[in-house]
């Protein structure tokens, strides 16, 4: 009897998971019952495709117990406790793994509608959309009225701020996960074809690229960064690459035990990123010497925030808070879900967002939650 169900591809399956898709959004895309997907993860663990660990309950009888209510459009559940107040929200027609990029008084952000938007700050109202050929997953950066965003369509664009206008754009091999870094004249992405790439920024044309990994572990989905003239960048291979800004030249990488998907991040000469391994690192910038490393348990997706000498980064289900010259630990903020965004520091507050629906507050200084509030599904 022919099926209407979706071939599944183990590999995409992994994707999903590890980029923090809930089990009722992989029930509906996949149209898995609760106990087809728990065969599912069982396989994909047994292939050895997926840890064990990085499952950790779901992997439970108990994790096929879920609320078939969640599946129905259009259900809301109330906040258990208090929150600051909606100022505005936006809808689109897909969801919105890119995080909002804001300048002086636009925010732009692009969804899996293949949409890249700019609405107002103050009010939440559309200024424009743009749209591309596929999937928008990666964040937009913004640098002298031009937004740059990469697509699943292969194709990096270069957008008009205010109007909204494409100015050009580049393609690659393959889909675009992940956020642009820009500076000095030059846009710097990585693509999923193993590459990073150099573009000029007012014409698109290339200045270089580079090859992140070898023939089998060429996946790239660390978004660069870039500071004292050097870029920084991740590959699935295990190493972070530091490389001339200007030339492309390597001038240094070092190796880790697990892939390095966790996007760095620069400040005061140190340069910190996460691995597969479960391991936070700390390294010179210039010359790639390690300052420390943190055992964090877990493996890290996302990218570490630098703030008031402090270290904050999400691994599995914890948010830690660690001395940025020493690794040695303050605090750490626990759930039973895993916490995927990056975290972002503002006066003495933390932002996060998690798997388990909400978007948390925490004190800077002690760890302490002050508020969370409820979204109608995973940040």
């Amino acid at each position: 009897m022919h099926s209407d169900r979706p071939s599944i591809s183990g590999q995409e399956a992994v994707v999903d998971i590890r980029n923090g898709m809930s089990d009722v959004d992989l029930m509906r895309k996949y149209r898995l019952s609760a106990s087809a997907l728990l065969s599912l993860f069982n396989k994909i663990v047994k292939a050895g495709m997926i840890a064990e660990e990085e499952l950790g309950d779901r992997l439970k009888p108990v994790a096929a117990e879920i609320d078939l209510d969640l599946l129905k459009p259009g259900v809301h559940r109330e906040s258990i406790r208090g929150i600051p107040d909606v100022k505005w929200r936006f809808k689109c027609d897909g969801w919105v793994f890119s995080s909002p990029t804001i300048g002086e008084r636009s925010t732009f952000f692009g969804s899996w509608d293949r949409h890249l938007y700019s609405v107002d700050s103050a009010s939440g109202e559309l200024n424009w959309k743009f749209k591309t050929g596929d999937v928008i997953r990666s964040s937009p950066v913004l640098m002298d009225d031009t937004v740059y965003v990469g697509s699943w369509d292969q194709h990096l664009y270069a957008i008009d701020e205010v109007a909204g206008r494409e100015i050009w754009r580049f393609r690659s091999k393959k889909e675009i996960w992940c956020a642009p870094a820009a500076g000095r004249g030059i846009v710097y992405f990585s693509s999923t074809d193993g590459y990073l790439y150099a573009l000029d920024a007012l014409n698109g044309l290339m200045k270089w690229k580079f090859k992140m990994g070898g023939p089998v572990f060429n996946w790239v989905e660390s978004a660069p960064a870039i500071s004292g003239g050097l870029v920084f960048c991740g590959s699935h291979s295990g190493k972070l690459f530091s490389l001339n800004a200007l030339s492309g030249e390597v001038r240094w990488s070092f190796g880790t035990k697990g892939p390095v998907d966790s996007s760095p991040a620069v400040s005061e000469g140190t340069v910190f990123f996460g691995a597969h391994d479960g391991y936070l690192y700390a390294l010179e910038a210039n010359s790639g010497k390690e300052k420390w490393r943190y055992n964090a348990g877990c493996p890290t997706y996302g990218s570490p925030a630098i703030f008031g000498g402090k270290t904050f980064f999400a691994s599995g289900g914890t948010l830690s808070a660690v001395d940025a010259q020493s690794g040695r630990e303050y605090w750490n903020f626990k759930i039973p879900n895993a916490f995927l965004s990056s975290p972002v520091v503002s006066g003495n507050r933390v932002y996060f967002g998690s798997s388990d629906h909400h978007l948390y507050a925490l004190d800077r200084e002690s760890g302490e939650q002050l508020w969370r509030f409820e979204t109608g599904n995973q940040v």
